[in-house]
């Protein structure tokens, strides 16, 4: 079986940016707790920025219209949770940061890390297989 830009790796890793952007949004409160962050009043905004950038990447990411915004999503993506591996490593070490919310953001951002480089290259494939 070939693999495709639209196989079930793009739609699942768009599905899962959206639902972390939605549940950021919605209920940023239970959101924060849930990834390990702090309760001050301030964190709702916090996450619901953080779910900003989520619902954003997931609406590129599963845009089946433009490859190349496709591509530069996932890419960006990338960048993104690179950094936020950084901060939470940064977090442990400042003890600004719970070691279950480091596992949490941290190991959240390497998976969706892990899915971006994945489907990065399920894209250059396609590209190249129809190239």
């Amino acid at each position: 079986m070939n693999s495709t830009p639209n196989s079930a790796l793009i739609p699942t890793f768009g599905a899962l940016r959206f639902a972390t952007g939605v549940g950021a949004w919605v209920a940023p409160d239970k959101a924060a707790r849930l990834f390990g962050l702090g309760s001050d009043n301030q964190q709702p905004f916090t996450t619901q920025l953080f779910g900003s950038r989520e619902l954003t990447l997931a609406i590129a990411i599963t845009d089946t219209a433009s490859p190349q915004l496709r591509t530069r999503a996932l890419q960006l993506g990338l960048l993104a949770d690179a950094l936020d591996i950084i901060a939470a490593l940064r977090g442990i070490r400042r003890h600004t940061l719970s070691p279950a919310g480091a596992i949490l953001t941290g190991g959240g951002a390497a998976l969706f890390a892990g899915l971006g480089v994945a489907a990065l290259a399920a894209q250059r494939r396609a590209t190249l297989s129809m190239g």
